[in-house]
Order: structure tokens, then sequence, then C-alpha cells
């Protein structure tokens, strides 16, 4: 009886000590002679009663009891072994749904697709207040829920302000909240904001080993990339977009230049109204040739000169001014009447398969465009893919002197039939690759309508994005949140007063007097 009292009582003290001498070595990361010690007088004290009877034992594992007690016990591990694999696969392989129509707590498809692309460590530190931390903290997760190369430290400078000294030194006064930093082992940013946009462009901007340089072409009539005020004339804001994404932007005159330099990584040319020389048009040329990408936006009823280039690399500029006609019913005096009208700024009904517009579902609108087809089908040097094509409610209008002078639009068989093509992509990978972009309006990207429809800026972006060949770019950027409050008079808020704090108070009780009467 009493070795099977020292049996029962060592063994049992043997898993505890096994145990604490586990916990031990995990606390403090690595297994020290402590931690091994008490591991050894476990399993001394766990097996010496065993060896010593194991006669009972035997009997005692024999027993139908034993056995019941063993399957149930192989259950519950198999059970536990379960739930934790699941567990396990779930922080693998989580599945998220965002059912607001914003998609306010998701990550844009642009910062998703920069995070997985990461092939260096991150690491993130926001200095915020009190009652920015819990936002702060579940925009963090949903970071590195994409990237394991992404770490973060959200740090209250009121209650840790040695934390503040680490980072800034201790000659730092005053600290704007919020203020976050992010840091490579080469680069950090510093950004006052906690919002998605500003932490992506700092992430493209710690990330990034170099910027790209893109050029405007000036001097003939095209968008300024520097004006006095914004309009129709002007691309500031495309500008100002591609600097936030870690682009080099400036102007270009070709005519004093001769040649593109040597740093352009991408040309923009972007509506000219005058014909550009003939010593321009041979630049633009040498720099294709020599794998140059191009972005040329050419609006119809301009002499520009560059047919010619573009029919060497496939494109034709038809000429044309593409429209899209609209029906509506009105009601009248006479009954419900069907109108039509004609717009000469048609919308993107359907893209192309191709990296600029892969799983792009934003509507592009552009205006005054000319259609864009392909000069030769058979042609294999060159890769054409359409961009973007209108419905087929429009077509393109060949007739321009009967459309501004009898103000009169019809299809006619002179007339290119929709849809229409508004954009094109060529890539040519011969001896070096080059990549050109062809649209045929050059206002869709100006500050007037580039924030007009929801996918102007991005579409414009996208192109700039893959002829720089920053694949990683090519998304849905991050918007800013839209502001949905909810309005309600002062009869709403009396019945929403009166249903949620008395009415279902008082149904709760009475439903509870009721269950006790009942049973009672």
């Amino acid at each position: 009886m009493k070795a099977l009292k020292l049996w029962r009582g060592a063994t049992f003290d043997g898993l505890g000590i096994l145990f604490l001498g586990w916990l031990y070595g995990v606390s403090i990361v690595k297994f020290d002679w402590v931690a091994w010690s008490l591991i050894a007088l476990g399993g001394v004290l766990l097996l010496f009663p065993l060896a010593t009877n194991y006669q009972k034992v035997f009997n005692t594992v024999k027993s139908r009891r034993t056995q019941i007690g063993a399957k149930t016990l192989v259950i519950i591990v198999l059970v536990l072994l379960i739930v934790g694999l699941l567990d396990y696969l779930t922080i693998r392989h989580s599945w998220r749904v965002d059912t607001t129509s914003q998609r306010e707590f998701s990550l844009s498809e642009q910062t998703v697709s920069i995070l997985r692309n990461l092939d260096r460590e991150v690491t993130l530190a926001a200095f915020v207040s009190d009652s920015e931390m819990r936002q702060m903290e579940d925009r963090m997760i949903e970071y590195t829920h994409y990237s394991g190369k992404f770490n973060y430290e959200i740090i209250d400078p009121i209650k840790e302000p040695e934390r503040v000294r680490e980072f800034f030194g201790p000659d730092k006064q005053q600290l704007e909240l919020p203020t976050v930093v992010l840091k490579t082992e080469l680069k950090d940013e510093e950004i006052n904001s906690t919002g998605e946009e500003e932490i992506t462009n700092a992430l493209i901007k710690v990330t990034r080993d170099e910027s790209r340089k893109v050029y405007f072409v000036q001097g003939h009539g095209e968008k300024t990339i520097f004006p006095d005020e914004p309009g129709m004339a002007s691309s500031q804001f495309v500008k100002d977009e591609l600097e936030k994404q870690h682009f080099q932007v400036d102007a270009l005159n070709l005519f004093q230049e001769n040649s593109v330099p040597e740093d352009a990584d991408v040309l923009v040319v972007a509506g000219p109204v005058k014909m550009l020389a003939s010593n321009e048009v041979e630049a633009l040329s040498n720099f294709l040739s020599s794998g140059g990408n191009v972005l040329a936006m050419l609006d119809p009823e301009t002499e520009h000169g560059l047919e010619e280039l573009m029919n060497g690399w496939n494109v034709k500029l038809n000429g044309d001014l593409v429209l899209e006609s609209h029906s509506s019913f009105v009601l009248t005096s006479s009954g419900l009447n069907r109108q039509s009208s004609v717009s000469a700024a048609p919308s993107a009904a359907e893209y192309g398969d191709h990296m600029i517009t892969k799983n792009f579902r934003y509507a592009t609108t552009f205006v005054q465009s000319q259609s864009l087809s392909v000069v030769d089908e058979e042609d294999s040097d060159t890769e054409v893919t359409d961009l973007v094509y209108t419905s087929s409610n429009s077509w393109g209008e060949m007739d321009l002197k009967r459309l501004y002078e009898e103000k009169q639009a019809k299809q006619d068989e002179g007339d290119f039939e929709g849809p229409t093509t508004l954009a094109m992509a060529v890539e040519k990978d011969d001896s070096v690759k080059t990549r050109l972009v062809v649209v045929g309006d050059s206002d869709f990207a100006s500050d007037v309508y580039v924030g007009q429809a929801p996918g102007n800026m991005d579409f414009f972006l996208n192109i700039v994005s893959w002829l720089a060949e920053e694949e990683d770019l090519i998304s849905v950027r991050p918007k800013e949140p839209e502001n949905r409050s909810l309005t309600m008079t002062m009869r709403q808020q009396k019945l929403t007063l009166f249903f949620l704090i008395i009415l279902l108070p008082i149904a709760a009780v009475r439903m509870g007097i009721h269950i006790y009467m009942k049973r009672s």
C-alpha cells in the first residue's frame, strides 16, 4: 500500500516537475542547465515508481476501467490536436469579409500588392494618442496579415517618453501627434498621418532603391505640369500623385534638348496641339527604338505630326471623334416618350486583358477622344493589346464638319462602328524591350476631369507604373473614407428612443415574469 502511495505521489510530482522544467525553458527562450535538471528530476520521479511497481502498473493497465480511461484520453488528445490544427490553419490561411460598401476596413489592392512583394524587413513605429491606438492597431494587423516582413510598434508618447527619446534623440522637445516612422536597413521616412494612403506611400519610398524619372514633353500646347492654377490645360494633379508614388517628375523641351535625357524612364506626350519639329519626332523615335517607354495621349483634330511614328508601332490614329448615344424615357403631356442624346464624352464599357487593367473595376470617362485601331493584324514583331472599349451605342464620327456646323450626329457608312477602342498598349521585345501606350484623348488626365470619373486617376497611374516596370504599383489605390452620417428627424429620434430604451426592456421584463410564473 505504501509503495502504491509512493508510486502515485511520485508520478504526479514527476509530471509537475517535468512541466515546470519545460515552462522554465520556454520562458527564457532557451533551455539552460536549470531547465534540463528539472526535466531530468521529473523524469526520474515519473519513471522510478513505475519501474518498482511494474506488476501493479501492468494489472492496472489491463483493467477495463483503465482501458476506458485511456480511450477517453486518446479522444481528448485527438480533439485538442484537431482544434490546434484548425487554429494553425486559420492563422496561416485566414479568410476575411468586409461588408461595408466602401471597404473601409480592408486594405486597397495596391497596399496588398506592395506588402506581398516586400523583399526586405520594414519596421513601423507609430506615436499616437490613446484615442487613436485602437484604430491604428486594427490597421497594422491588416498590414502584417499580408507580409511577414512588415513589423510594427504602437507607442503612447505620454506613457513612454523614453521611447520618444530613443527614436528622436534627447534634444526632441515637442512631438506632433500622430507621428509614424517607417524604417528599413537603408532608409527611413517620417509622416504625420495614420491614413492608409500616407502609410503606403511612405512604404513605397523606403522600399525603392531608386526612384523612376518621368518627363512630360512641353512646348507644343501640351498639358502643363507647372500651371499657375489647375485647369483644362494642366496635369498638375497627376504629377502630384506620381510624386507621392516616389516618381521624379519634370518637364522636357525636346526642341531645345534635341534628345531624351538618359535618366528618363517614361516619357509622357500629353496632348500636343502644334506640330512637333522633325528633330523632336526623331528624338522620340530614337528613344523608343533604344528601349524607352512612352505614353502618348493624342487628341483628335490636332496636327501633332506623330501619326507616322505611331503607325511604325502598329497603332493607327483614326482621326474621328467618338460619340455615344444615350436614351431615356420622359413623361410628357402626351405620355411616355423616348428621348435620345449624343455625348462626346464616352465612358469605358469594358477593359482589355492586360496588366494595366487587371482587376480594374472603376469607371473612366474620356472627353473628345478619337478611336484607335491596329495597322497590321498579322504583325508579329509588336504585341498590341486593346485597353479600353466603349459601348455598342458609340461610334467614331468622321464627318466633323457636319457635326459642328449643322449640329447633327448620325452614324453613317464611313464612320467607325462601335464599340471603339480608346487606348492601346504596345510591347516589343526584340534586342531591347520597349513599351508604348497610346490614348486617343489627353483631357481624361487633366486637372478638370481626372477627379470627376472614379477611375481616371488610377488608370493614368497604372499606365505610368507599367511603363516604368513597377508592376506592384498597378492596382486600385487607397481612397479617402466616405463620410456617411445618419441624419434623423426629431420624430425618428423619439421613436428610436421609445423602442430601444422603453419598449424592449419592458418586453424583456414581461417575458421573464411569464417564464417565472409558468415554472412556479
